[in-house]
């Protein structure tokens, strides 16, 4: 594969991965109460404030994390921490609810895959992790 197309497709896995995190952000800033109560029942043991505090602390996370993507800072760190979480993600609902066929809880599976390869390969040339390198004469 030429580095015109691994440059377009890191750009698509960037833009993708950052609009499921932009809409997992907004949704748990937007209605706080629904996330709040999923938190709660994944971790059983949490009171409403806990749950509430992880609940908005998340979302900003995602949204950070969408916008690091978007924009190509620090593609890596950002594409490590997406596919921790949605690991993370895949693995409290397992340990909870055990695994199943619900398709909706495997998406998981493919966004880690997606992190981690954002993770291992960087940002590509459309970034602003590249463009800032060019500037500084790297």
């Amino acid at each position: 594969m030429d580095n015109k197309k691994l440059d377009i497709a890191l750009l698509v896995l960037r833009v993708g991965l950052a609009v499921v995190f932009l809409l997992f952000g907004y949704q748990k800033l937007s209605n706080p109460s629904q996330t709040t109560a999923e938190i709660q029942l994944i971790l059983n043991f949490m009171p409403l404030t806990g749950a509430a505090a992880i609940n908005f602390y998340l979302g900003l996370l995602e949204i950070t994390v969408a916008l690091s993507l978007v924009i190509g800072v620090r593609v890596r760190l950002f594409g490590a921490i997406a596919a921790l979480l949605t690991a993370s993600f895949l693995a409290s609902f397992v340990v909870k609810f055990g695994l199943s066929i619900n398709p909706d809880l495997y998406r998981d599976v493919g966004l880690t895959a997606i992190g981690i390869s954002l993770a291992i390969l960087g940002a590509g040339r459309w970034s602003w992790d590249v463009k800032s390198q060019k500037n500084q004469g790297v």
